[in-house]
């Protein structure tokens, strides 16, 4: 045990100081995103939205993160992922700040349009780990950036709880001091990157070579789906996870809250329990996968969500939805960390993405995640009309078919490609 807390301590030091930048700004943005995650669509349904403009709200998130997400990916690789980085926690302090003044849920549409998303610290931090790291170590660091946000994370469920216990409980009154707190943590986040990231990568030679014109932004994606032959089977990959999240995700806490009867204090000890398995587990998971394979520990790891959303639909008691976060049940989790035992499986999986390019690609290959998250449109309107009709059960569980039946046989059929410093493609 003193041998591995030793080598966690030399993995610390070690660690790149653009990446040890990131991974401390990223855990500062998520606190703050964690505080208002269960409870954006329980302000915004206090606010006057019923589940379809839910649904559409959320698909008014993906649709303009989409769009924007294409030229930002441009831009990380022709101006460096600092400036886009600073410009993403820019916007998000506008979109707290839209939150934090609304008196109607309609209202909320410019902050959905200007949405966390546009703020994607947790992938651009894993760009900057996988881009700063050896090959060999890039699984272990993505896991330990996740040790190290759940660690702070735990703190934020039970914060937001005792928040919104103390302003009102579960309405907009209660949910809206969460947002003001939001607004500080951002700003912080804004200076810290700042002043403190190098606005240069120190490992990366590679400099994209792209022109400042429209044409150059279109072909220079196309080069990508041209000379890198796993990409296009990854965005289905990619497609299906995101479906199957955006369907049931942004309805997850009126299940927990109307169906269930889960009150602020079981809804933040759902959101801590999730975490620990994260502390405990993602570590030697990362290692794990560093040894065996990324594949292999995703499929050890990720079924147990579907156990955990059969619990979650099925248990007979709110202190049930406990056990459903500590296994990870798809819809509690988010695309960017995972949730509960399972959740350990999303740096393996990640890591796989972010090595299917070359590193001076990257940038684009975070701007084709936008292409990908058009899938998530339809989806979240869908979700919400099945939500109106009353197939919630449905709805939580339609993720859980998608990944088994589709996700599950095109991963086990798509190889490993591990790039080394030299570019050099390992398959395995």
């Amino acid at each position: 045990m003193i041998k591995i807390f030793e080598n966690f301590i030399r993995l610390l030091k070690d660690l790149d100081r653009s990446v040890k930048v990131a991974i401390v700004g990223t855990g500062i943005m998520n606190w703050g995103q964690q505080l208002t995650s269960r409870y954006d669509p329980l302000y915004a349904k206090d606010l006057g939205a019923d589940p379809i403009n839910l649904g559409v709200l959320n698909s008014i998130n993906t649709a303009f993160s989409a769009v924007i997400r294409i030229p930002m990916g441009w831009a990380i690789d022709k101006y460096g992922i600092k400036k886009v980085m600073l410009l993403g926690i820019a916007l998000f302090v506008i979109h707290a700040t839209i939150f934090a003044l609304s008196w109607q849920w309609w209202i909320l549409i410019p902050a959905y349009v200007i949405s966390s998303r546009m703020a994607p610290m947790m992938p651009l931090s894993d760009v900057i780990c996988v881009t700063a790291t050896e090959p060999q170590k890039r699984a272990t660091v993505t896991s330990l950036s996740r040790v190290l946000w759940a660690l702070l994370g735990t703190f934020a469920p039970m914060t937001a709880a005792f928040i919104v216990t103390y302003f009102g409980g579960i309405n907009a009154q209660g949910i809206r001091p969460l947002y003001f707190l939001q607004i500080f943590l951002s700003i912080f986040v804004f200076f810290w990157i700042y002043w403190k990231l190098p606005p240069t990568l120190d490992r990366v030679q590679k400099k994209a070579k792209l022109d400042s014109n429209w044409t150059s932004l279109v072909q220079s994606y196309r080069e990508i789906f041209q000379s890198e032959k796993y990409v296009k089977r990854w965005m289905v990959i990619r497609s299906i996870r995101q479906f199957g999240s955006s369907l049931a995700v942004p309805f997850v806490s009126l299940w927990l809250v109307d169906v269930k009867g889960a009150d602020p204090y079981i809804i933040g000890a759902i959101s801590t329990v999730s975490l620990i398995p994260t502390l405990i587990l993602q570590t030697p998971a990362g290692w794990l996968a560093d040894r065996i394979g990324r594949k292999k520990v995703f499929f050890l790891f990720t079924p147990l969500s579907y156990i955990g959303t059969l619990l979650l639909i099925l248990a007979p008691s709110p202190e049930y939805l406990i056990l459903a976060g500590l296994l990870g049940a798809s819809a509690l989790g988010n695309e960017a960390m995972g949730a509960g035992i399972a959740g350990v499986s999303f740096p393996a999986f990640i890591t796989m993405w972010w090595e299917v390019v070359p590193e001076e690609k990257r940038g684009r290959l975070f701007g084709i995640e936008g292409i990908i998250g058009l899938a998530a449109i339809p989806a979240s309107i869908l979700g919400g009309i099945l939500w109106q009709q009353g197939f919630m059960k449905e709805v939580l569980f339609i993720p859980v078919l998608l990944e088994i039946l589709l996700l599950m046989p095109i991963l086990a059929t798509t190889p490993e490609t591990v790039r080394s410093k030299q570019n050099r493609i390992e398959v395995h």
